[in-house]
């Protein structure tokens, strides 16, 4: 009869001694000690109090190695938290790179198709003025880069002259504005004509006569003479749009600042601009050819508006480049030589092209051998059948020699300019 009563006190106190804190365990050991309870109930329950207070150390052991754990993960967390920050800030940097490529392309789209439109309109500009034609004097993608090397390679001469002879002297008056080494391949070629040595002089000064004491051979422009001399019948031919037959003869073009190039169509649209002029004093020359054709146009020397002189035809390009004048008129052989070599020339226009000129003068000295005079005209002659000279002439502009005779210089229409203007 008394089991029943001991179940039920069991079961009552198994209830409340569950909880795992050990606050209820000590509420329930308070409880116990002030029940009364009979012997075996006493026991039973300090049994299970027992096992209560085991089951607690066992449940603060396995909290230890959790909460363990639970502090590396949050370490682990707290690591891993920059690393992911950092990679967030790559993939923004990445981000960004790939928007600036976008708007890079789309800009570059954008401004291919502006020039494209504005090169359709300037090529309708041109079809409707046929007389004048704008021409770049340099092509940019022909533009040669600098290279690496640092001598220039040379080629070998072509045959030793005697150099126990006496030496042949060429004196050269077309430098600066032609280079001097044009005239070096020159002389070489005299030198493989004639089988002697010839000694290069250059007069870069354009109010110099010829030393004709020790001269033998000299090139001088058209516009210089010399008494003691003849003409060798041969001069350079170079290359231009307007030479079709081959001639010695020699073209002006006038050039224009790309700034000014896109409201000018005729050479009548240039009043009032600065104009540099290389030889302004002279009978025969490029100033002297556009002033006679604005002569025919019905305008005086007052038509532009400032004129600069240059010493050399190489200072007019230099100015149009450099924006000290608008325009310029000079040689066609010249803008050739230094289209490659000066700064700023790639931006050039070409207008118009004016002439011919007269051809540049080879000049022998009369007491020079009739032998030696023919033995450098038919070498000269014939140097275009040669591949190995027409590639050393050709960074020129020069596509050979020609024959030149006097008429080319029997100019008796062309009047002098008139270099000084009244101001009102």
């Amino acid at each position: 009869m008394q089991s029943t009563p001991k179940a039920t006190a069991d079961e009552s106190v198994q209830g409340k001694v569950h909880p795992v804190s050990k606050s209820t365990s000590m509420v329930v050991k308070k409880l116990v000690h002030n029940t009364p309870m009979p012997l075996e109930n006493r026991q039973m329950n300090e049994s299970e109090i027992k096992i209560e207070k085991k089951d607690s150390k066992e449940s603060e052991k396995s909290k230890k190695p959790q909460l363990q754990n639970e502090s590396l993960t949050n370490l682990e967390h707290e690591h891993s938290k920059p690393e992911t920050v950092k990679l967030k800030n790559i993939e923004v940097k990445m981000e960004k790179v790939k928007a600036e490529d976008n708007k890079s392309q789309n800009t570059n789209t954008a401004e291919i198709q502006t020039n494209v439109q504005t090169n359709t309109e300037t090529t309708v500009i041109q079809t409707n003025v046929p007389k004048c034609k704008l021409i770049r004097v340099a092509d940019v993608s022909n533009v040669q880069k600098p290279s690496n090397v640092a001598v220039p390679r040379k080629c070998p001469p072509l045959s030793a002259p005697l150099l126990s002879e006496r030496p042949l002297v060429l004196t050269t008056h077309l430098v600066p504005s032609l280079p001097i080494s044009l005239f070096q391949v020159l002389v070489e070629a005299i030198e493989v004509a004639t089988e002697r040595p010839v000694v290069l002089l250059y007069e870069p000064r354009t109010d110099r006569p010829v030393a004709k004491e020790i001269t033998d051979i000299a090139i001088l422009p058209a516009s210089e003479e010399w008494k003691d001399s003849e003409l060798l019948p041969a001069s350079f031919c170079f290359e231009h749009h307007l030479n079709k037959s081959n001639s010695p003869c020699v073209y002006a073009d006038v050039v224009v600042a790309a700034d000014c190039a896109s409201h000018i169509n005729d050479i009548t649209d240039l009043r009032g601009h600065r104009c540099s002029l290389p030889d302004r004093k002279k009978k025969i020359g490029a100033a002297a050819l556009l002033f006679n054709y604005l002569y025919t146009k019905g305008e005086s020397p007052a038509f532009f508006g400032n004129t600069l002189d240059a010493d050399t035809q190489v200072a007019t390009l230099q100015m149009v480049a450099g924006k000290q004048a608008e325009i310029g008129i000079l040689e066609s052989p010249v803008i050739k030589c230094h289209k490659d070599i000066l700064p700023g020339i790639d931006l050039l226009h070409i207008l118009t092209s004016l002439g011919p000129l007269p051809p540049y003068r080879i000049m022998v000295k009369k007491t020079l051998a009739d032998v030696i005079v023919k033995k450098i005209t038919a070498y000269l002659l014939n140097i275009d059948q040669d591949r190995k000279w027409v590639d050393r002439f050709s960074p020129f502009g020069l596509t050979g020699f020609t024959k030149n005779f006097e008429k080319f210089y029997e100019l008796c229409d062309l009047k002098s300019v008139v270099t000084n203007v009244p101001y009102y």
